[in-house]
């Protein structure tokens, strides 16, 4: 599966870039804007002089529990800056928060 169709799937629709803007983001700001995917991840961050802004952060159901989400947080802890991490509350009716 193409790793926006994985964020798409997983985000709420209200939360997404476009497709299109996300890969221009890629394509033009490379020098900052960055993806990490593997099978059962993306990762999606903006890394700049002072700190590193996570943008999407996606662990599949199938490995989680499993360490990734750690392993990928601990990859951009080794950059020596603070992380920005925007999240949710949680519902305690679903699970998946």
């Amino acid at each position: 599966m193409h790793w926006y169709e994985k964020l798409n799937q997983y985000f709420p629709i209200e939360e997404m870039k476009s497709r299109e803007h996300m890969e221009t983001l890629l394509k033009e700001r490379s020098d900052i804007y960055h993806k990490d995917e593997g099978q059962y991840h993306v990762l999606m961050y903006a890394e700049l002089e002072n700190f590193v802004f996570i943008d999407y952060l996606f662990v599949s159901k199938k490995s989680r529990g499993q360490g990734l989400g750690h392993k990928l947080m601990e990859k951009l802890k080794r950059k020596g800056k603070p992380i920005i991490l925007e999240v949710e509350p949680v519902n305690y009716e679903d699970s998946d928060t």
